[in-house]
């Protein structure tokens, strides 16, 4: 493999929304000589239990971190929680616990017709339901509908510029927003905050806040980190992530070593379905060294 330096601690295969096998993953993670890698899917360690029945030291000889990303719900909208060094069989009993009765692509599909007509009520062109492609077992239905209804183009004069223009926004400000008309209340399918600790906790994990700035659309973002970590047990940051400015990842570090907090970063790469970001080097930049995680991997 060559001299391996840098590390990807946020990364999705097609078990969640990637588009990557296991084994493609690991193939492209020995490529980019990363010495620690870990898989991050959302609310699932099925990645793990299809490494059992591969050869992964033919594949990548760096090490992996076992992880997940948990979706869980804070003051009535989603945000997410990094969970590593997990036992990840406890962590899927868990999971499979929690969501016994509804399948993501169940709830996908429920998102999915609410968003739907929610838009449609705004006046805002759409695909008829039913020749829209994607599949709930991996797609986001916010993001399905958002990439429908910006194939229209007269949608934009019926929306704010920050809806039509980004993603993060449409998603977080609007359809996360209690005030909103395309707010959809997703309290009772995901997890509390807490409870999603506690499920790392019980895992034998660290819980890790990732990607904070992203919150910007509904909180101030250091507001935000600084009620969180008064309330709740964190053990880290994610300080390096694909889309941090300088500054910000100097913020999250001086603040890590002023709480006694352990370090993390990713890209958070899903292969084709973010294409612009890349596995260990994000849009091109991102450069995470490993000895970030000296303290917590000892």
């Amino acid at each position: 493999m060559g001299d391996i330096e840098m590390i990807d601690l946020h990364i999705h295969t097609n078990c969640s929304d990637g588009t990557d096998t296991v084994e493609e993953l690991l193939k492209k993670a020995s490529e980019k000589n990363l010495e620690y890698i870990s898989i991050t899917d959302h609310d699932t360690c099925q990645a793990y239990k299809n490494l059992k029945n591969i050869h992964v030291e033919k594949l990548y000889r760096g090490k992996l971190i076992p992880g997940i990303e948990i979706k869980c719900f804070y003051k009535k909208r989603t945000i997410e929680v990094l969970g590593y060094k997990i036992n990840t069989e406890k962590m899927q009993n868990q999971i499979d616990e929690f969501y016994k009765g509804k399948s993501r692509e169940d709830l996908q599909r429920k998102y999915f017709n609410l968003l739907y007509d929610k838009c449609s009520k705004m006046g805002l062109i759409l695909t008829k339901k039913e020749d829209i492609e994607w599949n709930p077992k991996n797609d986001w239905a916010s993001l399905t509908i958002y990439t429908d209804l910006k194939k229209y183009k007269t949608n934009q004069n019926k929306v704010p510029e920050d809806m039509w223009e980004d993603f993060s926004g449409f998603n977080r400000k609007y359809c996360a927003n209690p005030e909103h008309m395309l707010y959809i209340d997703k309290s009772e399918d995901y997890p509390s905050l807490q409870q999603a600790i506690e499920m790392i906790k019980k895992a034998n994990g660290l819980v890790f806040l990732p990607h904070i700035f992203k919150y910007k659309w509904v909180y101030d973002s250091k507001s935000f980190i600084n009620e969180i970590l008064e309330n709740y047990l964190i053990d880290g940051m994610e300080c390096f992530y694909t889309d941090f400015t300088e500054e910000q990842t100097k913020y999250l570090i001086d603040l890590c070593n002023e709480k006694n907090l352990f370090k993390s970063g990713g890209s958070d790469y899903h292969g084709k379905n973010k294409e612009k970001i890349q596995l260990g080097i994000g849009y091109g930049s991102l450069k995470i060294e490993k000895e970030i995680i000296q303290e917590w991997m000892n």
